[in-house]
């Protein structure tokens, strides 16, 4: 799902009391002055795996039958579900995965990592054939760049993937990212 986001549906902004109908563009480059990705591919699969780990575990506790049952204790039995529960939680938040930019920077959200990037230190935006999903190059300092992964944004989405790396790639530049004076190594 390939979103322009609205003030009261991202996170960091809620409580701002803004109820703006449309996004903002920026007057000179027609670019939103925001973007928000999510995977929706990365979101199904974990959902599916998610429902599909519920099952089974209700499935194996029912199976083992009334006997082994008997003999499992309280404690055991809430481990189980605790391990199983910090499983789903694991997967929802891999599938939540989301890509914000604003005129304060670029945020990625990978599972329970949640990472905070100002403009000027971000280098680009990568997606080639065979990469599972992109990477934000963001510079190093010593003029090369460190990849960061965007899961929100995957080769698996085909076409909208790649519009999506268009649209981060025109809201960079008009933003004031630069990759100059950076040297990419293939890797």
């Amino acid at each position: 799902m390939s979103t322009v986001n609205h003030p009261e549906e991202d996170p960091r902004e809620m409580g701002s009391g803004q109820e703006d109908a449309e996004v903002p563009q920026l007057a000179e480059t027609g670019v939103p002055k925001r973007l928000a990705f999510t995977s929706v591919p990365a979101l199904l699969t974990s959902l599916l795996l998610s429902v599909t780990l519920f099952i089974s575990v209700l499935y194996g506790w029912y199976a083992i039958g009334p006997d082994i049952r008997a003999q499992i204790t309280g404690p055991q039995t809430v481990t189980l579900l605790a391990v199983a529960l910090i499983m789903v939680g694991v997967m929802m938040s891999v599938g939540y995965s989301r890509f914000w930019a604003d005129e304060r920077g670029v945020v990625i959200r990978n599972g329970p990592i949640l990472r905070k990037i100002p403009i000027d230190q971000v280098a680009g935006l990568r997606l080639r054939d065979g990469d599972p999903w992109a990477y934000l190059l963001v510079k190093n300092g010593k003029g090369g760049v460190r990849k960061r992964a965007v899961l929100a944004i995957q080769q698996l989405e085909g076409v909208k993937g790649k519009r999506k790396v268009s649209q981060v790639r025109r809201w960079l530049k008009a933003n004031g990212a630069s990759s100059k004076g950076i040297t990419l190594s293939e890797d």
